[in-house]
């Protein structure tokens, strides 16, 4: 997985020789050779071997690769003049397709910087996919959803190979296709290639110090189409239900992402609405255009949100909390475990109404629904409340406004990006690294990084 990281940096060291920043071409030239090597070490030492990764090692080495990988990203960064927290934050933010930023501007650095940072956020994207397979618990529910068959399930190498094989396709055309309209509506090139690289992987760079503020409407609509169609779990782009549109716009997953859309941009405008905020055409306009934002966990911004007031900021935390679809690109808790969480509710309801004679199917979206799908999700769904609650806490201690801290926290813990203006180079040290703790543990769904933090629970584990 390192020399694959090694070879994909040798895109943004192109860029870099080709703009004549010679600096940063070191740093990245010493970046590829250090991963090619640690790759290539990895290869040999295990090319005899034949041991089947469990599921338990593969949360942990995921855990690892997102946590060596900014880290290595962070070398190139400093060398454009910026300290190793700001640098790290920033790698974090790109890796993990968050977003924010602690940089004053970026307006002022040059486009080997702009591009470096889309690549960042494309590549993290690309990762969280191909690497779905290692944050699936057991066979279920879930792994049906994503697409995954009983044997790539159980061989997670295996499993992976061929689901990025798979993706890699959709994901490069996808990409291809919001350049292509960008630079129909009038983009420059690099606008068109960052913003599209950020948009598909919902990660919200934006090459301007306002997001997507002072671009036109249509170039801010293909933006959010390109943030949908990443929310959008990315195994109905290659099923092959794909010949079957009925069966595209009938997945759940799909029409709850739609829902939360509308409803989420129907609150922000009545609450936008209250406050007399722009007049109704803008005010419809930036409703869906943030609520777009927040629900894919882009973090792509076309107005200051202070502008929009208090409610408008508690409902983009709950919805950037939720995020998109299982096995796309967004953050959140995801969509299929909310919906499966309200239906165990709902199953509760129905037995407490019912006789004692009475016999509940435990079935969930046409599949028996088993334990250890219920246990899985609300292992996730708390430990994203406890770390949510806990890095509030931290804040709160610094003296910040409740309302602000945790709408920034909930925003780096969904991977979500956006920022109510605590995010900045002022923010205290102890602060952002918080701030990339919540980023790591929400991009790999926190239990990754709780297995890798107990060796006890991986380190020579194995099955007889």
């Amino acid at each position: 997985m390192m020399g694959l990281f090694g070879i994909l940096t040798c895109v943004p060291f192109g860029v870099s020789l080709i703009s004549g920043s010679a600096v940063s071409s070191w740093a990245y030239f010493f970046v590829i050779v250090f991963s090619l090597l640690l790759g290539t070490f990895g290869f040999y030492a295990t090319r005899n071997e034949k041991i089947r990764v469990q599921r338990n090692e593969s949360l942990a080495l995921v855990a690892l690769l997102f946590i060596s990988i900014p880290l290595l990203q962070t070398i190139p960064i400093m060398s454009y003049g910026i300290s190793f927290i700001d640098a790290w934050f920033e790698a974090v933010s790109g890796v993990t397709t968050t977003g924010l930023s602690t940089l004053g501007t970026v307006e002022d650095k040059p486009i080997s910087f702009l591009f470096s940072r889309g690549w960042m956020q494309w590549v993290g994207g690309l990762g969280i996919i191909v690497l779905a397979l290692a944050l699936v618990f057991q066979p279920g529910i879930v792994t049906q959803q994503l697409g995954f068959d009983a044997n790539e399930v159980d061989d997670v190498v295996g499993g992976t190979r061929a689901h990025a094989r798979r993706i890699l396709m959709v994901y490069v055309l996808l990409t291809l296709v919001i350049v292509l309209l960008l630079l129909l509506a009038g983009s420059k090139t690099i606008d068109a290639l960052v913003h599209a690289m950020a948009a598909i992987s919902t990660g919200g760079f934006a090459n301007y110090d306002d997001s997507l503020a002072g671009i036109s409407s249509v170039q801010q609509g293909v933006v959010m189409m390109g943030c949908l169609a990443g929310a959008i779990s990315f195994h109905l782009y290659y099923r092959q239900q794909f010949a079957d549109w009925n069966k595209i716009f009938g997945d759940v997953q799909f029409l709850f992402l739609i829902g939360a859309i509308f409803l989420i941009s129907t609150l922000l405008f009545m609450s936008m609405s209250l406050s007399s905020i722009l007049d109704p055409m803008s005010r419809g306009e930036h409703a869906l255009w943030m609520a777009v934002s927040a629900q894919t966990t882009a973090g792509f911004a076309t107005l200051p949100l202070q502008e929009m007031g208090n409610a408008a900021l508690g409902i983009l935390s709950v919805s950037m909390f939720v995020g998109g679809g299982l096995g796309s690109t967004a953050g959140g808790i995801k969509l299929l475990r909310l919906i499966m969480v309200l239906r165990v509710f709902q199953l509760y309801l129905q037995r407490m109404a019912a006789s004692s004679h009475a016999r509940i199917a435990d079935r969930f979206m046409g599949a028996p629904l088993s334990f250890a799908d219920i246990q899985g999700a609300v292992a996730v769904i708390a430990a994203y409340v406890i770390t949510l609650l806990v890095s509030w806490l931290i804040f709160l201690q610094y003296g910040y406004d409740p309302l602000l801290a945790l709408f920034e926290v909930s925003s780096a813990l969904g991977t979500a990006g956006l920022s109510a203006g605590l995010v900045g180079p002022e923010l205290e040290t102890g602060l952002k690294v918080v701030l990339i703790i919540n980023m790591l543990m929400g991009r790999v769904e926190a239990i990754a990084i709780i297995v890798l933090l107990l060796p006890a629970n991986w380190f020579g584990k194995r099955r007889r």
